[in-house]
């Protein structure tokens, strides 16, 4: 079921009057809303906006009595708006399009983000230019962004002798020896689904894996695809 937004208390009292008389136009005769309670009759509203557009004009000379007659009538408006917005969402059974035939808006409802699934066809490929792979793979229109991770070949790591710091390909960061052959390194995190890795071990096989995520988190990852560096 829709729900019927009028939003009045965010607008200024200049569009609030625009907007009270754009809804009274839009439902004066409109056969959706023939049963329009006396208390918020249309007569009624209108003779409540002309009062708040000659109050607000007198309140512009300044003065705290002109003022505070322009918040009552203001209030007073709002009242109305208020109790016209209530019969407009059981008036219209919260079909979208009678609401807004009232000159009202439909309340958008909040989607929530569920987590994407896992990525699907990863590509890893022999880059340009020496040292580079080229990887890519299919996204998703709801995500916010890709995760690309990287795994180094083992057969270029020492054997764990401490935590000495070995460079990430031409990279400034770095991974310890104890953990470099079984951790999954986060090389980048990007909107587009394509990334050059850059500066790797030429002759070398490395894999990657990719994840998109968005704003409930991170998707399960990709297969693994791997390429050698030439």
């Amino acid at each position: 079921m829709a729900r019927v937004k009028l939003g009045f208390s965010r607008y200024a009292t200049a569009v609030k009057i625009l907007r009270a008389r754009m809804i009274v136009q839009s439902m004066t005769g409109n056969t959706n809303f023939v049963t329009v309670p006396p208390e918020i009759d249309l007569a009624v509203i209108t003779a409540a906006i002309d009062d708040l557009e000659k109050k607000a004009q007198a309140a512009i000379k300044g003065g705290t009595d002109k003022n505070l007659a322009k918040y009552i009538a203001e209030a007073h408006l709002a009242e109305l708006m208020g109790k016209l917005q209530d019969y407009v969402q059981v008036a219209s059974n919260g079909d979208p399009l009678i609401i807004e035939s009232s000159g009202m808006e439909v309340r958008r409802e909040r989607v929530r983000s569920t987590l994407l699934d896992a990525i699907e066809n990863p590509k890893a490929n022999v880059g340009k230019n020496p040292g580079d792979i080229l990887v890519t793979w299919d996204g998703f229109s709801e995500a916010t962004g890709y995760v690309v991770e990287m795994k180094l070949p083992e057969g270029i790591l020492p054997k764990p002798t401490g935590t000495e710091s070995l460079p990430v390909g031409g990279d400034t960061d770095v991974i310890t020896r104890t953990t470099a052959a079984a951790q999954w390194i986060p090389i980048d995190t990007l909107t587009k689904k394509r990334l050059v890795v850059e500066g790797l071990i030429t002759g070398q096989v490395y894999s990657f894996r990719i994840a998109a995520f968005n704003t409930a988190g991170q998707g399960a990852y990709s297969q693994v695809v791997s390429s050698v560096a030439k």
